[in-house]
């Protein structure tokens, strides 16, 4: 499972053809394309985007992965809401600069609202801790994916998988980054 910064888990997925992620996995389930899909949606809100119904697309992916003998890839920073931790091997958060992470989601014409948002969630590290605390220590390895490409970032999670899922986690620490460069006002004003 991958989890983390939604500017590189977007580019992993879009190349996922090009850029093979695990050789074993036969099926890759993004968690917000699947909650689209399956119509698991509360709301949907110009300023912030899709509202998910985290209990169904819970009950939605269990039943996915209950009632299939394939392997899974399962993409999404929701992962945490929507995954039990025994149906996971391990899981990889995926950590990007602030700065770079800005600039993604400025691109992609994110509103200025959900791009502070999101900035603010990595500089803080919600995602990996979010995954510590539903899928335990033991499970998660994190990665920097800063000025890296997607073809890179698939070979280091191969090596992950290669591992069996062993790894590092806390190598990432935006929030002492962005108070040295004296940023931490910038992106954490509301």
């Amino acid at each position: 499972m991958i989890c983390g910064d939604c500017g590189m888990l977007s580019e992993i997925h879009n190349n996922h053809r090009k850029v093979k992620i695990d050789e074993s996995s036969e099926k890759i389930i993004d968690i917000n394309k699947f909650a689209i899909e399956k119509n698991a949606i509360l709301n949907r809100d110009r300023k912030y985007g899709i509202d998910v119904d985290v209990k169904k697309l819970s009950e939605l992916i269990d039943y996915e992965l209950r009632t299939t003998t394939k392997d899974f890839a399962i993409i999404g920073h929701l992962a945490p809401y929507v995954l039990k931790r025994s149906r996971i091997d391990f899981v990889v958060v995926l950590r990007r600069s602030p700065y770079e992470l800005m600039k993604t989601l400025e691109q992609r014409k994110y509103s200025p609202e959900k791009t502070r948002e999101n900035v603010a969630s990595e500089i803080l590290g919600v995602s990996l801790y979010d995954a510590l605390k539903t899928f335990g220590k033991d499970k998660i390895v994190e990665l920097d994916t800063t000025a890296k490409t997607p073809e890179y970032i698939a070979g280091e999670i191969m090596l992950v998988i290669q591992r069996g899922g062993s790894g590092k986690i806390g190598i990432v620490d935006w929030l002492s980054l962005v108070y040295k460069k004296g940023d931490l006002r910038n992106f954490l004003e509301y």
